[in-house]
């Protein structure tokens, strides 16, 4: 009797199919219960195949025409009158409808036994399909992420070369500032030492020149010495109120500039 593929599946544990296809030379013991049932079954027709040919059969027919047939045709017998005649045929009729109704139904599970396979050869490609995809969109996600962070860390680096560089340009501004100041301080010492010097020249000419007229010379040294304190006074007025702006510069606009510059 021919081995089916649902006999295989239902009938066996999977342990007795290892058995049989260790048996029948099949060497890849893997995979489902299924796929084991389909090897053996390829191992069986490899070796019938192999076998010695047995005289050809006639082209398969539907199994409606082949019931038809085997109805229609009975197979000749030795002729039989009265009772015995009919048995015989009745029986001969029946032994025929069962062995149409064996191949029908073998042919039935043969291919639902096909249909079962296909389905799953469907689902195990199915289901590679989906590995496969859930592989690319994980590799995609994962590339995806990499590309932003890298992007970030050169924004992130780029962000931190140009504070630095205003840092830089910031402390260099700032030194010229206050060598700026510093020179125009000194300018100014110099400026106010050369009134003092030139005055006191310009005292000692005067007094040797008009050394004669005592009161008008000590009257025009007065002047002198008023224009010279005037123009002192002036000049230290200047001085202080250059040195106020200075210092509120220094206080105000210098720090105002520098919160300014970081926390804008």
């Amino acid at each position: 009797m021919e081995t089916t593929f649902d006999e295989l599946v239902t009938k066996h544990t999977r342990r007795e199919l290892e058995e049989m296809a260790l048996s029948h030379g099949v060497q890849n013991l893997g995979g489902t219960k299924s796929q084991l049932a389909e090897a053996i079954l390829e191992a069986i027709k490899k070796q019938e195949a192999t076998k010695p040919s047995a005289p050809e059969k006639p082209k398969e027919v539907r199994m409606a025409e082949k019931l038809k047939a085997n109805v229609a045709e009975p197979k000749p017998q030795r002729k039989k009158s009265g009772v015995m005649s009919k048995v015989s045929s009745t029986q001969s009729f029946s032994a025929d409808i069962q062995k149409a109704g064996r191949e029908m139904r073998d042919e039935g599970i043969r291919r639902r036994s096909k249909g079962i396979r296909e389905f799953h050869s469907a689902r195990d490609k199915m289901t590679v399909d989906m590995q496969s995809g859930a592989r690319s969109m994980l590799d995609d996600a994962i590339k995806r992420r990499n590309s932003g962070l890298e992007a970030f860390g050169d924004s992130l680096n780029l962000q931190i070369k140009e504070n630095r560089e205003s840092a830089a340009k910031f402390n260099s501004a700032s030194g010229q500032m206050r060598a700026d100041m510093q020179r125009m301080a000194e300018e100014f010492q110099r400026a106010g030492k050369d009134i003092r010097s030139e005055g006191s020249r310009n005292l000692q000419r005067g007094l040797n020149q008009f050394g004669i007229n005592v009161s008008s010379q000590i009257k025009a040294n007065r002047k002198a010495c008023n224009r010279i304190h005037s123009g002192a006074s002036e000049l230290q007025s200047r001085a202080r109120s250059l040195q106020s702006d200075i210092q509120l510069y220094r206080n105000q606009d210098l720090s105002n500039y520098i919160r300014d510059f970081y926390y804008g």
